[in-house]
């Protein structure tokens, strides 16, 4: 999972109605959560297959949001590039998770 990857899925689209955006699964570590904005989870991720941190965001999530670093997450997302402060990361933009049983 890389930059490269997300930069390739951008230009894969249009996507749309009939064509949605691809979307991945996998587990990863939480390696810390914070609450953004009203209702929004930014995450610290760690795939446990290996990997580097990853950053990643859910939006509306809505109140009482279990707190995934205990447990880790499944993590259903689209990677996507991220531009902050002049400098592009990748960044998943997630749909869904769930603790790890």
């Amino acid at each position: 999972l890389t930059l490269d990857t997300a930069y390739l899925l951008k230009r894969a689209g249009p996507w749309g109605q009939h064509f949605p955006e691809p979307v991945f699964d996998g587990e990863f570590r939480v390696v810390s959560q914070r609450v953004v904005g009203e209702n929004h989870l930014k995450l610290v991720l760690q795939p446990f297959e290996g990997g580097g941190i990853i950053d990643g965001i859910a939006f509306n999530t809505g109140p009482g949001v279990p707190d995934f670093t205990r447990s880790g997450a499944r993590v259903v997302y689209k990677p996507d590039a991220n531009t902050f402060r002049g400098r592009t990361n990748l960044q998943l933009l997630v749909d869904y998770l769930e603790p790890l049983a």
